[in-house]
């Protein structure tokens, strides 16, 4: 079973203080749910032919929008967002070369779009 290590009410600091922390609006499904409806579609469409390299396939569907939302989250700060993924710095930068992913393009393009001040600014 996969654990999903996403901040909740009980790992926050402060978590007492305020307890109208909503890791995601009522009417959206957890992440879980939506990956499972979506490998269940992925099966389905095979007609019966053998998946290859699924687990590939799925990190390349996952990874490129977890680092671009995370860097935008940090500002382009990768340093940072390696922290907020747990990964080594060194590891995010080869993953972010892998998917042809700048830092710099992705907190720039965020700006741009008029996004700042949302998402990029909540609290984990």
């Amino acid at each position: 079973m996969i654990r999903a290590p996403f901040a909740t009410p009980q790992r926050l600091p402060g978590a007492a203080e305020s307890m109208s922390f909503k890791p995601y609006e009522r009417d959206t499904k957890p992440l879980s749910h939506a990956v499972s409806d979506s490998l269940n579609d992925y099966f389905r469409a095979l007609n019966g032919h053998a998946p290859e390299n699924l687990y590939d396939v799925i990190l390349a569907q996952v990874e490129p929008p977890l680092l671009r939302a995370t860097l935008a989250y940090c500002r382009g700060n990768q340093s940072k967002a390696a922290d907020v993924l747990g990964l080594n710095r060194a590891t995010l930068r080869k993953k972010l070369g892998q998917y042809k992913i700048s830092a710099k393009a992705t907190s720039t393009a965020l700006a741009a779009a008029g996004k700042s001040d949302s998402f990029s600014e909540r609290r984990l």
